[in-house]
């Protein structure tokens, strides 16, 4: 076996008994479109939600500009089961009174990588 490694790399030019790769760390941004037609959101209500994002054991924290949602929006993940699967964003309104969202609700995420 060790001989077969050995030669194969030679004829390949890689490593022999090299660690199968990994994939590297990955980041970005998920947006949401607001639910409600008005962009105005009840409190406790679901104000956006995405459902573009599947990749699992990634962390999310919520992101805010002048044109977008966030803050005082607060972030529900729900992952749905083994890696590639859906994971839905829900962005919530958490105040005690109606907002309204002038733009899409966004969160960065970042996930280590894969082994």
């Amino acid at each position: 076996m060790l001989l077969m490694s050995l030669l194969l790399s030679v004829i390949t030019l890689n490593p022999a008994m090299a660690p199968p790769s990994a994939m590297g760390f990955t980041q970005g941004y998920v947006q949401g479109s607001p639910i409600s037609p008005d962009s105005t959101c009840k409190p406790g209500d679901i104000c956006a939600s995405s459902k573009s994002f599947h990749r699992n054991g990634c962390f999310f924290n919520n992101f805010w500009n002048n044109s977008n949602g966030g803050t005082p929006l607060a972030i529900d993940i729900t992952e749905t089961g083994s890696n590639g699967s859906p994971v839905y964003i829900y962005w919530v309104n958490n105040t005690n009174k109606t907002i309204s969202i002038t733009g899409k609700a966004t969160v960065n995420f970042y996930c280590p990588r894969l082994r």
